[in-house]
């Protein structure tokens, strides 16, 4: 019995029965796709020869999109890296933030008493926000607007709060900030193009 002769999906070199691989490209060599042999002046080899060629395109544009996808998640992990740093080093600051308020307002300070705690609560979470928004216009080299408005909303709040002045329309107030704050992003996000 003689053995039969396949192709190579890849680079289109004769392979023998039983291979697993390609002796010239070390492809893999899938099993069903036995294809039988042309010689040279054989009726249909131009045939055979551009089956070949567009299973060869269709390869390389495989692998060209297998490439640009794996690019493109690389990229995003890379910008997605530094969203987490960003909201890693907020998360602990405010924990900090919060530690450092405890304990002064437990210890009998006469700065942070628990009647005006949640005045420098504000204070220092504006802050963060703030820096928030610095951090990531610096990482990304775009303003983020909203890490800023808060911010700043947040520590006005904290300090009217600390100077015990009426603070009846606050609550509006952020009512009105916040509204203008997600708005704001949903009109940014509609004029930026979809990939």
């Amino acid at each position: 019995m003689s053995q039969e002769s396949r192709f190579c999906n890849r680079c289109g070199v004769a392979l023998t029965q039983g291979s697993a691989f390609c002796s010239k490209c070390g492809a893999p060599v899938a099993p069903t796709q036995a294809i039988p042999p042309s010689t040279p002046g054989q009726p249909g080899e131009d045939r055979w020869e551009r089956r070949w060629e567009r299973r060869r395109e269709r390869y390389e544009r495989y692998e060209k999109h297998e490439k640009q996808e794996k690019n493109e998640k690389s990229e995003k992990n890379e910008k997605g890296r530094g969203g987490d740093l960003a909201g890693a080093l907020t998360g602990g600051l405010i924990l900090v933030l919060l530690g450092v308020l405890f304990y002064f307002s437990e210890n009998g300070s006469k700065i942070v008493t628990w009647s005006n705690f949640w005045g420098y609560l504000m204070l220092g979470i504006g802050a963060i926000l703030i820096v928030q928004g610095a951090l990531r216009m610096a990482m990304h080299g775009r303003p983020y607007i909203g890490s800023f408005v808060g911010g700043a909303v947040l520590l006005v709040i904290g300090a009217s709060a600390v100077a015990s002045t009426n603070l009846d329309l606050w609550p509006l107030i952020l009512v009105a900030v916040g509204v203008g704050v997600m708005a704001s992003a949903f009109v940014g996000r509609r004029r930026a193009p979809r990939p």
